[in-house]
């Protein structure tokens, strides 16, 4: 009887947790699809009810920064920001984790440490750098630094995965004469797939979100990205929380949408063992 209290009340708990984490996604969504004037005094006042799609479609066509630009910058320039690290940082895993060389551990400590750097120390440099190569005001500035950015850690996560691989099969392939970067490409990779997978994921949600980066080195309103428009709804004098809503909705949406389309890959990457179990 005691077992079966502690479950309920641990039930009991989570539900209630829950219900408080959703609540605010709850008011965002009930403001995106309603008429400004029935949300002014609060989304929670229900004494009159209507759904329309006319704040998207506002934010989306008719705002004078249209969002369906920016919701393509940021599309393609989070799925490059998050296949360069993951595709070079695996590289850079294989070497650490199967190759010895002089300060390899201090190097990986070191790199590490980058891990713990704030983006705004680095800012001014950044800068200045991007300015130099003429790639400022460029979304490929921005891929860059998310890139740089995400190594440090998708390097170290990688590492201790290959550690744990059997060698026999790349010893086996090394004998029938494959190189190095065959073995990495056609017998390692594939047996960490899942984990390729759940780098992708958390690396694409980060660029997704990233709005420091855009911020410093992106100006021109036709590279701008998704998360630098939304402040830019609101107005100086007026502001339209459903707009500002379902603004933050399509944002929210597309990470949402990569992460339950790789949901089974994701687990199997980030615990190990199969989603269907």
């Amino acid at each position: 009887m005691n077992k079966s209290r502690g479950r309920t009340l641990r039930y009991a708990f989570g539900m209630l947790a829950g219900l408080v984490w959703a609540l605010p996604l709850v008011g965002v969504l009930m403001a995106s699809v309603r008429p400004y004037g029935e949300i002014i005094d609060g989304w929670w006042n229900l004494s009159e009810f209507h759904t329309t799609l006319e704040n998207y479609h506002y934010v989306l066509f008719q705002t004078s920064l249209p969002m369906l630009l920016p919701l393509w910058n940021s599309l393609w320039s989070s799925v490059l920001g998050a296949l360069l690290p993951t595709f070079f940082g695996s590289m850079a895993a294989y070497a650490f984790a199967r190759h010895r060389f002089p300060g390899k551990a201090l190097l990986l400590v070191v790199i590490v440490c980058l891990m713990a750097v704030p983006a705004q120390m680095i800012a001014i440099p950044v800068f200045r750098r991007m300015n130099d190569l003429g790639l400022l005001d460029s979304l490929i500035s921005v891929i860059l630094m998310n890139t740089v950015t995400a190594l440090p850690w998708i390097l170290f996560f990688l590492t201790n995965i290959m550690k744990g691989l059997d060698p026999s099969t790349e010893e086996a392939g090394k004998i029938d004469g494959a190189s190095e970067f065959r073995l990495y490409l056609s017998v390692v990779l594939p047996q960490i797939a899942p984990a390729l997978v759940s780098v992708f994921v958390l690396q694409f949600v980060w660029s997704w979100n990233t709005f420091f980066w855009p911020l410093i080195l992106v100006f021109d309103q036709n590279n701008l990205v998704a998360t630098q428009v939304i402040p830019m709804l609101r107005g100086q004098f007026y502001t339209n929380w459903g707009y500002l809503a379902s603004a933050a909705v399509l944002v929210m949406v597309v990470p949402v949408a990569v992460f339950l389309g790789f949901q089974r890959s994701y687990v199997e990457g980030q615990f190990g063992f199969s989603a269907e179990k």
